[in-house]
């Protein structure tokens, strides 16, 4: 099991735990999904489905820390520490290219926790040797296509209602680090040091 952990915290002062998703985080992960709005549930799946179907949660958590990445932050205020928002790329094996995907709970916009995440998820990749990411993403999604901008996301492909943005994960590191970094992000690059972060790993 992976048992790497990050604490820090949000612009609001929050408390939070990042970490690898499990495959025990099934019933998390659901809990997660059905707390977000009807728009965030529209924006993160193209569909207003509350309840996840089970071969789409059984994919959700098959997480193998090197074609399919993902974390999890958790609100270390809660006793049960629930999931405010997940983060996770999936490399397809032949390409190389890493699909990406971010959502968080609608009380948890505009606290710096994207941001995280995000740092969280740059970090891991340079670590497991995935140099590019997409990102398909609905054009009225106007936050989820900011943030890849600000990423140096460009978007190579357009049909109108969808966007797919590629990054290029050095791109998306030099980025991170040459702006005025807030503790937080701070706080990821810190402990990825700890994991002795950019070391790739190998496929089995």
């Amino acid at each position: 099991m992976d048992n790497r952990a990050i604490y820090t915290s949000l612009k609001t002062g929050k408390r939070i735990y990042l970490r690898p998703i499990r495959p025990q985080d099934s019933l998390r992960i659901r809990e997660t999904i059905a707390n977000l709005s009807e728009r965030s549930r529209y924006y993160r799946f193209f569909s207003g489905m509350k309840k996840v179907p089970e071969p789409v949660l059984e994919r959700l958590v098959a997480v193998d820390g090197v074609n399919h990445l993902a974390w999890g932050a958790l609100d270390l205020g809660e006793h049960d520490l629930p999931a405010i928002g997940v983060i996770r790329v999936v490399r397809d094996p032949k390409s190389g290219v890493a699909e990406l995907a971010i959502a968080t709970l609608d009380a948890f916009h505009n606290t710096g926790l994207a941001r995280i995440l995000m740092a969280v998820i740059i970090c891991d990749c340079l670590q497991a040797g995935i140099e590019t990411m997409q990102a398909n993403v609905l054009a009225e999604n106007k936050k989820a296509r900011a943030l890849f901008k600000t990423f140096g996301g460009v978007c190579t492909h357009s049909d109108g209602a969808y966007l797919t943005y590629t990054l290029d994960v050095a791109k998306m590191d030099e980025l991170i680090h040459g702006v005025d970094i807030p503790e937080a992000v701070n706080d990821v690059f810190h402990a990825f040091d700890r994991f002795n972060a950019y070391k790739p790993r190998l496929a089995g």
